[in-house]
This record gives structure tokens, C-alpha cells and sequence, in this order.
């Protein structure tokens, strides 16, 4: 499954990684509710780490641990695609298990991807809050859209929480966000809130009880120039209602304001790199750890071609 001159999949699935933990099972429903949505396939991958087999079972081989490892493997993969059936019985899901290191098989898989779903739990993020962690690390190479599952609400509450929130600025990277946005929303049917941060403020202004003119004027001045921004895609997606915000702060804690009422918050990265934080940046490393809800983290690089809709 190729991409286009555009960067987007052709004919693509929506990839996911199973470990065998709840947080992947919460991965594979969230994103068989999104290839429901899009009519695409889910693809379940679970890969076999041969490190595994390296540790001294005694009497068991390693050509024994492995077979394990295998039988296993058809296991865990059989559950995730239970958990689909129960909830999207109509989408079609493909497995497949693989020898390899799991995280660089997942980002070499993630390119024949429209997109990429892993799963992490709160105390996952807590206790590997580091560059090396699966979901930190296959956001910063991964090609395409990664989407980061941090559980999964009630379907109840998840139609509650419509909005879907985007941080935006000047950069190639938030445009190319904005517009994967723009398209979950209208795929969704939710509304859309576009967020602006303009920094930290004197310690003065962290007071909003006390809020001086020029900071009122600014903020106005940046409500409309946001808003302005914003009408380029408003135009192709009509149906989308957008609520645009100024506030002041570090972008995270700002997207963090609104993480509870979202269904997705999306940001944009620079790029694939060799370094993790020269890609991903505080926000998304942020949001990553401790957002509420999903985050979908767009590459630079990725067009959404209307975000693969057929």
C-alpha cells in the first residue's frame, strides 16, 4: 500500500499494535469505530520479540520459546479482533504476526498505513515517561498520523464529549493537523475548537480576575486573526462547526482546558527524526503522558487527501 505524491496511504488500512495489554485492546476499538467510520480494514499486528527467546528457561529451548511465543501471539490477536467483532462486527480485520524488534517493525509497518493506533495505560505513561517508550517513540518515527489511546470512554459519554480540539499556529505542521481535524470532525459529525496559546504571560496576567486592556485587545485581535486561519478549510468542510480560542500558557496545559470535553485532540509534528523531543516537542509529549482522551499526532509530511476518505 503505497503512497501517493502527496504522502497519503492508497488504499490503506488503519494499523494496530497488540501486546497483549488492556490499553492495546482500547487501541484496536477505538480504531475499529474510525475504519467503521471511513470504510477501511483494521490491521492487527502483534510482533514476536526473538530477545524473548534468549532468556535462560533451562530445559526449554529457544526454538520451544518461540513456537510459545507463536501460539501465544494467535492468541492475543484473536482477543483483539473479539473486541472489534462486539462493537464493529462489519469492519474487516486482518492479522499478522511477525518476528522483530516490535518497535521498529511497527514503524516500518506504519507506512503502508492511512494510520497508526497504540494503546497506553496511565501507569504506563507514568512509569516510562521517557524518549524509548512504544507510544512516544512510534509518534516521533512513525509515517503518518499516530494516534495515541489512553482508554476509552462509554460510547454513552464518548457522544457527549463532541468536540474535537486542534492546536493551531503558523507552522506547516499545525496547518497539516488542522486539516486531519477538519476531517475527523466532519466524519464524526462534532464540532471543532481551534486552539491558539501565545505563551507564557508575565506572572502578573496569571490572574484573570485582574486581566489589563492590552491583554484583552491582544486577545481579540488574535480571536480574529485565528478565525481568518481558519475559514480556508471551513470552506471544504461546510458542516463542521468551529469555536476558536486565544489563552495564554504552555500549548499543552492550554489543550489540557478543553481534553475533557474531546473526543480527539490533534497537533501536529515536524517530522521523522532521529531525535525523539527535536520531533515531537513538549506538547505532544505532554499530551501523550497525561491527556484524558485520544491524541493524534500528524507528521508534517501527511496530507490527509480529504483525511482518506473513499
Amino acid at each position: 500500500m503505497p503512497r501517493n505524491e502527496n504522502g497519503a496511504a492508497v488504499n490503506a488500512n488503519i494499523l494496530v499494535g497488540i501486546d497483549g495489554s488492556m490499553a492495546a485492546l482500547d487501541a484496536a476499538v477505538w480504531a475499529a469505530r474510525e475504519a467503521d467510520r471511513r470504510k477501511v480494514s483494521v490491521r492487527l499486528v502483534h510482533v514476536i520479540d526473538p530477545r524473548e527467546a534468549e532468556i535462560d528457561f533451562g530445559p526449554w529451548s529457544q526454538h520451544r520459546i518461540l513456537k510459545h511465543l507463536e501460539f501465544n501471539a494467535v492468541d492475543l490477536l484473536a482477543e483483539a479482533q473479539q473486541q472489534i467483532a462486539a462493537v464493529c462486527p462489519e469492519v474487516v480485520v486482518e492479522t499478522s504476526s511477525m518476528v522483530g524488534r516490535p518497535l521498529q517493525m511497527l514503524i516500518a509497518l506504519s507506512r503502508e498505513a492511512l494510520m497508526t493506533v497504540v494503546g497506553t495505560s496511565r501507569a504506563e505513561t507514568q512509569g516510562a515517561a521517557h524518549a524509548g517508550s512504544v507510544a512516544v517513540s512510534v509518534s516521533a518515527h512513525g509515517y503518518g498520523p499516530v494516534v495515541v489511546v489512553r482508554g476509552v470512554r462509554n460510547d454513552a459519554h464518548a457522544e457527549q464529549q463532541r468536540t474535537i480540539v486542534v492546536a493551531v499556529d503558523s507552522s506547516e505542521a499545525a496547518d497539516n493537523a488542522t486539516e486531519w481535524a477538519f476531517a475527523e470532525a466532519a466524519l464524526r459529525g462534532a464540532d471543532l475548537t481551534a486552539v491558539f496559546s501565545c505563551g507564557e504571560l508575565p506572572g502578573s496576567l496569571t490572574d484573570r480576575d485582574s486581566e489589563p486592556r492590552w491583554w484583552l485587545e491582544y486577545q481579540a485581535q488574535q480571536l480574529q486573526l485565528l478565525n481568518e486561519h481558519i475559514e480556508r478549510w471551513s470552506e471544504h468542510y461546510p458542516e463542521v462547526v468551529v469555536h476558536c480560542a486565544v489563552t495564554s500558557g504552555r500549548t499543552a496545559w492550554a489543550l489540557m482546558r478543553w481534553a475533557h470535553e474531546a473526543q480527539l485532540i490533534v497537533v501536529g509534528s515536524r517530522g521523522r527524526s532521529e531525535f525523539v523531543g527535536a520531533v515531537l516537542g513538549s506538547t505532544s509529549h505532554a499530551l501523550i503522558h497525561h491527556s484524558p482522551c485520544p491524541v493524534m499526532i500528524v507528521p508534517s509530511s501527511a496530507s490527509s487527501n480529504r483525511s482518506g476518505q473513499p
